[in-house]
């Protein structure tokens, strides 16, 4: 079983400057700057350390499409040839290199041709899957994106990620074009014997009897349809919450900075248990966890989390693994370093790394079940 950590290259690596989120970073048009991050575009060999010290078997991370393709149409061999020392060292420490090819940021000339709002576009994304395996993609799994509901969601529905648009009609055409284009990038990395899937994130809405239509709704935009759209040999699940139809809704309709929700362990089973009924896939947890500076709290969700889930797996759900988001507190999006959800903390000005009560939690799991 992978017992492990997730990250994104854009909230750990650093100096990521080829890309649209930085770009707006610059301009202004986003409130936080990412800067040198974590740096661990040049510290992952001490970060794979911490985790084979941490007994962890697996680490799921994302390929930067803005590094790998810098212009159109143009590879950067440099760019592939880090990520696949990357791989290597993993593999050389015993951990599962599990790779996202892309987790939210697009290069910035990708954007200014209209990102996944044109079809046409397609084309470059593929040409970057391909460069990746025609240098040589030393993996088993492969994850081909990340949430795409949730960026579509805010990128095109409430603005708040780039190209900052309030559109229903684009919300849906950019999220059909991406569900797309996962089925053209899983035919292509299953003529290599990939096994292939995506994150999707999934939510466990609660509703009373008389919100069941949009109770039904909502699980079935968020949880249901990508995955009945698409192709896959497992299933990804990235999940944070449980919360009411009703609250979900009003949350989106007047936003505020107040958590309405929080993670529970219960509704991971729940969640769990229902995709995989419906489509009999293995199930992989490729991110679960908490912004809080309680790490008690957080090894509490660990604990309880993980029991959840091997609950769902004596009851006869399939399951690949647990990954723990995050592996170090990181550049969190709309929130900058605000938000602490990793297993270690980091100072920003030395980079130096600390770890936290619940990576030894997580040790201990991976210790029985890795």
């Amino acid at each position: 079983m992978f017992i492990g950590t997730a990250t994104s290259g854009h909230q750990v690596e650093g100096n990521n400057k080829n890309s649209d989120w930085w770009h707006f970073e610059q301009t202004g048009e986003l409130r936080y700057k990412s800067g040198s991050g974590c740096a661990q575009y040049w510290l992952y060999k001490k970060d794979i350390e911490i985790m084979k010290r941490l007994h962890l078997n697996a680490y799921r991370f994302s390929i930067e499409f803005s590094r790998v393709m810098p212009s159109p149409g143009v590879i950067s061999t440099a760019a592939i040839d880090h990520y696949r020392d990357l791989i290597k060292d993993l593999k050389s420490a015993g951990i599962e290199p599990i790779p996202t090819l892309w987790h939210y940021t697009l290069p910035l000339w990708f954007y200014r041709l209209g990102g996944f709002t044109n079809r046409v576009n397609f084309k470059y994304f593929i040409k970057y899957i391909d460069a990746l395996l025609e240098r040589g993609l030393d993996v088993d799994y492969v994850l081909t994106m990340n949430e795409p509901v949730i960026y579509a969601g805010k990128a095109f529905l409430t603005g708040r990620y780039p190209p900052f648009k309030n559109s229903i009609p684009m919300f849906f055409s950019v999220l059909e074009n991406i569900l797309n284009l996962h089925n053209e990038a899983y035919d292509t990395l299953k003529a290599f014997g990939y096994k292939v899937s995506f994150a999707n994130h999934f939510i466990k809405f609660n509703a009373n009897p008389v919100l069941y239509p949009l109770l039904y709704y909502l699980h079935s935009l968020f949880n249901i349809r990508p995955l009945a759209r698409t192709h896959f040999d497992f299933i990804g699940v990235n999940y944070y919450k449980s919360v009411s139809a009703e609250r979900f809704i009003l949350s989106r309709l007047f936003p505020s900075s107040k958590r309405i929700w929080l993670p529970s362990p219960e509704g991971l089973k729940q969640v769990v248990e229902d995709v995989y009924r419906r489509f009999r896939k293995p199930v992989l947890v490729t991110e679960n966890g908490v912004d809080t500076l309680d790490d008690k709290f957080r090894e509490k969700l660990i604990k309880e989390s993980f029991a959840s889930l091997m609950s769902a797996r004596r009851d006869g759900v399939r399951v690949l693994g647990y990954l723990h988001w995050s592996f170090i507190d990181n550049f969190e999006w709309n929130y900058g370093y605000t938000r602490n959800y990793g297993i270690i903390s980091f100072d920003q000005r030395t980079k130096k790394r600390a770890l936290k009560g619940s990576a030894s939690v997580l040790s201990k799991i991976a210790e029985k079940y890795a």
